[in-house]
């Protein structure tokens, strides 16, 4: 959809918000980082519901601005947004999109040509679970494209 159209969630999209926080009380997560585009924010304010925890919008984490930002602009924006939660310890829980999620991705593997692969192949559905830890200064994708909490809700991307 990208920054142009900022809608919120669909009815769909607010029963994936739910049953992804119910998949995620049991977590400690230390902070909430969204993107400040409506459907990223009411997700993480579903989420909020049951892990209560601050809430830090990030403009970085926004959706590519079709049309406006070239694919190296997002891809510099992730990289940054990566970079600062290095220093940070501890569980971040990210809310983001799926172009920016796949962009996220792609720059963790730390290999261009893989992480040029990974976004163009990989789909991320709504409301899915992706895990990535950082240790020995780099990043490891531990989980990508998790859905299996939504079981009976449709599966949208």
């Amino acid at each position: 959809q990208g920054q142009t159209v900022d809608e919120p969630l669909s009815e769909l999209g607010k029963k994936q918000a739910k049953k992804l926080a119910l998949a995620l009380k049991n977590e400690t997560i230390g902070v909430i980082y969204s993107s400040d585009l409506k459907r990223a924010v009411h997700t993480s304010e579903e989420i909020q519901k049951i892990i209560f925890t601050k809430l830090i919008l990030d403009q970085r984490l926004r959706e590519k601005d079709h049309g406006l930002e070239k694919s190296e602009d997002l891809t510099q924006r992730c990289k940054s947004f990566l970079e600062d939660m290095k220093e940070l310890i501890g569980t971040v829980l990210v809310v983001a999109h799926g172009g920016t999620t796949r962009a996220i991705l792609g720059i963790s593997t730390g290999d261009r040509k893989k992480g040029a692969l990974l976004l163009e192949n990989m789909k991320q559905y709504n409301g899915c679970i992706n895990e990535l830890h950082f240790h020995s200064h780099q990043w490891r994708i531990q989980k990508i494209n998790d859905v299996s909490f939504l079981e009976s809700l449709e599966i949208s991307n």
